[in-house]
C-alpha cells in the first residue's frame, strides 16, 4: 500500500490489498482537507455520559440517550441541539432505557434479591451502554419503524463500594476466575480500572417500537435481543477452563450506520466494533458486519466483512447453548477493515459527495511521550478505507485523557450534523461537529472539510 500524504492517501494494488484483508482499492484517489484546523474543543460542562449522547429524531419527537453505568433518555423539543444548548435536556424527565444486570441491582431498578439468569443476561451482566441509537425505517411499509440500539455490553468481575460495605460480583463467562480484591474492576485512587483477565465484552442489539408502551421508543430493555457479533476466537479455550489466549480483552465500543451498498443498491445496517487483533504486535482491530434492512438487525442476520466482502456469519451456529459451552465457540471469520487499533470507529454519510466519512481516536508513543489523537478516513463502499488523515491539533499527552482541564482528547468520537438532528448524515458543504467525551463529560469540536 502507498503511504498517506499531507492531505489524503492513495491505496495500492488489488493483490496487496486483498492479501492484507482490507478490500479492493478505491476507484479513484480520495483526499481530504480540514478547512478549520484551529477549531477549539468546547466543554459545555455536561457530566454523566461515559461516551457522547445519542440524538434520535422520530415521529415528531427528539430523544437524547445518555449512558454511564445505566442508560437513560430525555425526550426534548424537536429543535433541541446537543452542541448549542445541551443543558436543555435536563429540563425533561429522565427515562430509564436499558442497563446491565448488576448495575440495575445496585441502583434499585431491580430488587436486590432478583435471581440472576445467566442465559438471559450473560451479555449484559455488568454493563449495557447505548453506544449507537438510530431509527430503523424498513423499505416495506408493512414493517413498523422502531428505535434500535447497538450496545456495548460487559460481563466482568467488579467491585462495588457502598456506604454499607464493599461487595464483589463475579463474571459468569469464566467461572474459574472469581472476583476478589485483586481480581476485580473498580474505582481506584487514579480512576476506574478494569481487571482485564476477568473482562468479557459483547455487542448486542435492543429495540423499542414507537408507541406509548415504550414511551415512544425509549424503553429499549423491553426488547433486548442479545448478541449480534461474537469474537473470532470465542471467549474461552475449548475445554472451558480458561480465557482463550487469542481473546485479547477487546472493548467493543460499537457504532452503526444504515446505508445503501453502492455495489448492489440494497440497504443494510452496518456495525463496526473492536475485536482481538490477528497480529501479535496489536491487541485489537476494527471489524465490520452488516444485516439487510429487512432483517431489522436481529441476531443471526449479520455477516462479517472478510477478505474484501460481507460473507461470514457473525455468530456461532447454536446460540441457545448454555453460556458455559457457547463461550468456547468461535465467531465467524473476520478481517480488519484497516490495519490500526482505535478507541472507537464511527462512520457517517456525506450528503453532497455520497462518500463515507469516519472518525477514530487512538493512542501512540511510549512512556512520557504517550499521546492520544483523532483522525478521519474516507470510503466509497464501506469496504476499503483511505489511510488516516490526522485531525489538526487533536493530539494531547495521554495523561490529559481524563483531565478536567484543556487540552482535551476526543474520546469515543462521533459526528453530529449542523442542525443537530443526525449523527449519520452530515453536509460537508458547511461546518458540522465531532462530539466526544473526555470521558464522562461531553465535549465537541466544529469540523469543516473539503473533499479533494
Amino acid at each position: 500500500m502507498k503511504h498517506s500524504t499531507a492531505s489524503g492517501v492513495a491505496l495500492g494494488g488489488i493483490d496487496a490489498a486483498l492479501e492484507m484483508g482490507y478490500g479492493t482499492p478505491q476507484r479513484r484517489e480520495l483526499r481530504l482537507k480540514v478547512t478549520n484546523p484551529e477549531a477549539p474543543v468546547v466543554d459545555p460542562k455536561i457530566r454523566g455520559c461515559e461516551f457522547p449522547p445519542n440524538v434520535v429524531t422520530v415521529a415528531g419527537r427528539r430523544h437524547v440517550f445518555m449512558s454511564g453505568g445505566l442508560s437513560y433518555a430525555y425526550t426534548v423539543s424537536p429543535d433541541f441541539h446537543l452542541a448549542r444548548e445541551p443543558q436543555r435536556m435536563f429540563e425533561s424527565e429522565r427515562l430509564y432505557a436499558i442497563g446491565g444486570f448488576d448495575y440495575e441491582i445496585t441502583q434499585g431498578i431491580r430488587p436486590f434479591n432478583t435471581e440472576y439468569d445467566a442465559q438471559k443476561f450473560y451479555w449484559k451482566k455488568t454493563y449495557c451502554g447505548t453506544f449507537n441509537v438510530d431509527v430503523l425505517r424498513p423499505d416495506s411499509a408493512t414493517v413498523e419503524q422502531r428505535v434500535f440500539s447497538i450496545n456495548h455490553c460487559e460481563n466482568k468481575n467488579e467491585r462495588f463500594v457502598r456506604p454499607f460495605g464493599t461487595f464483589y460480583v463475579n463474571n459468569s463467562v469464566n467461572r474459574n476466575d472469581p472476583s476478589g480484591p485483586d481480581t476485580s474492576s473498580g474505582s481506584t485512587s487514579t480512576g476506574y480500572r478494569d481487571y482485564q483477565p476477568g473482562y468479557f465484552g459483547f455487542v448486542s442489539m435492543s429495540y423499542a417500537p414507537i408507541n406509548a408502551d415504550t414511551k415512544w421508543g425509549v424503553e429499549l430493555q423491553k426488547y433486548d435481543m442479545g448478541p449480534i457479533l461474537w469474537p473470532r476466537s470465542g471467549f474461552l479455550t475449548p475445554d472451558g477452563k480458561a480465557k482463550h489466549p487469542r481473546y485479547k480483552n477487546p472493548h467493543p465500543h460499537p457504532s452503526s450506520l444504515i446505508a445503501e451498498d453502492p455495489k448492489d443498491g440494497k440497504r443494510y445496517v452496518y456495525v463496526f466494533a473492536n475485536d482481538s487483533a490477528e497480529r501479535e504486535d496489536a491487541s485489537t482491530m476494527v471489524v465490520a458486519a452488516r444485516s439487510p434492512i429487512e432483517a431489522r438487525a436481529l441476531p443471526g442476520s449479520f455477516l462479517n466483512f472478510y477478505r474484501g466482502d460481507y460473507t461470514e456469519p457473525s455468530l456461532p451456529k447454536n446460540m441457545s447453548e448454555d453460556i458455559a459451552i457457547l463461550a468456547t465457540r468461535p465467531g465467524g471469520n473476520a478481517s480488519a477493515i484497516h490495519p490500526h487499533a482505535v478507541n472507537r470507529f464511527f462512520v457517517a454519510r456525506l450528503r453532497r459527495s455520497g462518500l463515507f466519512l469516519s472518525v477514530e481516536s487512538y493512542g501512540g508513543g511510549e512512556g512520557q511521550d504517550r499521546y492520544f489523537e483523532t483522525a478521519l478516513r474516507l470510503s466509497e463502499d464501506l469496504r476499503t478505507w483511505t489511510d488516516r488523515f490526522i485531525l489538526p491539533n487533536s493530539r494531547v499527552n495521554a495523561r490529559q485523557i481524563r483531565s478536567d482541564a484543556p487540552p482535551f482528547g476526543l474520546y469515543y468520537p462521533k459526528f453530529l450534523s449542523a442542525d443537530g438532528s443526525s449523527h449519520y448524515e452530515v453536509d460537508e458543504s458547511g461546518p458540522f461537529y465531532v462530539v466526544a467525551t473526555k470521558p464522562h463529560a461531553l465535549i465537541y469540536r466544529e469540523l469543516s472539510i473539503q473533499v479533494l
